[in-house]
């Protein structure tokens, strides 16, 4: 939002007579030699010293004399100074202000050489194909190895899970079923924003006819206000995994589930169910001095027994493809 707009004088120097501060709408020309205003070299005053044009009308940018250069009002028609009309004259460039952030001057773009141009370019591409080509060769490009089967190993689990009674929370109109031992609190939940008056900076603004605007413009401060709500803190039963049984290559020949013993069934407190089963298969295979380990199937571990031997495809990088056994 913006007050109602206010002008005043600009300043200028006089290049000729080297009179300083003059004041850019009331003085067209210098009151010591008589040179007329340069539009160019107008400047805003220091804060606080500004002077006020009282019942100023702005009527739009000055234009500048095409035959003695001297500006002149929007709304004249002739030159005040050697009496040429409007005629082929451009309005004066208008003076940002030394204390405002000033924007990122655009750069005069240039002729671009077309021809050097375009064989940097094609240059350029061909190098990043030439990298993307020894990449791809790198991880896609495979040479056939006979590699030895020199271990296997295997591992079961079972998760055995039992109904224990857990702290937890949530907040209260989210409260789960089967909760118990509630007991709640008033916590902060969410944060709203909430009006809490306004900053305000002033800007100056050229306007081109030897005066500038001086307006307050503010925008709305915000801070956070904290949303309360009730949180509930509680008990509640729930499967949780208590252990696991294991078996592997240690405890039986072949792969076999684990025994998981006694479970005490039901719902209650203290019951024990079998939970999540997990399996996996390992080969290590040998060439020379190198070692690879690769995780397989079932079936696939099944079909290379220690000692035996088979092609493995091997990356350029070293890596194995344990996808090739099969």
């Amino acid at each position: 939002m913006a007050d109602e707009q206010s002008y005043f004088e600009m300043l200028w120097n006089c290049e000729t007579c080297q009179t300083q501060g003059l004041l850019a709408k009331s003085q067209r020309h210098c009151p010591q030699c008589g040179a007329a205003q340069n539009p160019a070299k107008r400047y805003f005053p220091e804060p606080g010293s500004e002077v006020e044009v009282q019942g100023h009308q702005f009527v739009g940018v000055d234009w500048r004399c095409a035959y003695c250069q001297s500006p002149n009002g929007a709304a004249a028609a002739f030159c005040a100074n050697c009496g040429a009309g409007q005629d082929g004259s451009k309005p004066v460039a208008t003076i940002a202000d030394p204390t405002d952030i000033p924007a990122a001057a655009p750069t005069t773009p240039t002729t671009p050489n077309k021809s050097g141009s375009k064989r940097g370019l094609m240059i350029g591409l061909a190098i990043v194909i030439a990298l993307l080509g020894l990449v791809a060769s790198l991880f896609l490009t495979k040479r056939e190895t006979s590699v030895e089967v020199t271990q296997r190993s295997w591992e079961r689990s079972i998760a055995i899970e039992r109904m224990s009674a857990v702290n937890d929370s949530a907040w209260c109109d989210a409260l789960p079923s089967g909760a118990y031992s509630i007991s709640q609190s008033r916590e902060v939940r969410s944060h709203r924003k909430i009006a809490d008056g306004q900053d305000c900076t002033e800007k100056r603004v050229d306007m081109g006819d030897g005066t500038f605007s001086k307006r307050k413009e503010c925008s709305t401060r915000y801070r956070d206000e904290p949303v309360y709500d009730q949180h509930c803190h509680f008990r509640i039963n729930r499967w949780q995994t208590a252990r696991q049984v294991k078996s592997d290559q240690l405890a039986a020949p072949v792969p076999t589930w684990p025994g998981i013993g006694f479970l005490q069934s039901g719902n209650s407190l203290g019951a024990e169910r079998e939970g999540a089963r997990r399996e996996s298969y390992t080969l290590t295979l040998t060439a020379g001095d190198k070692h690879w380990t690769c995780d397989v199937p079932e079936a696939v571990w099944n079909h290379y027994p220690e000692g035996s031997t088979t092609p493995l495809q091997v990356r350029l990088t070293g890596g194995a493809d344990c996808g090739s056994l099969r």
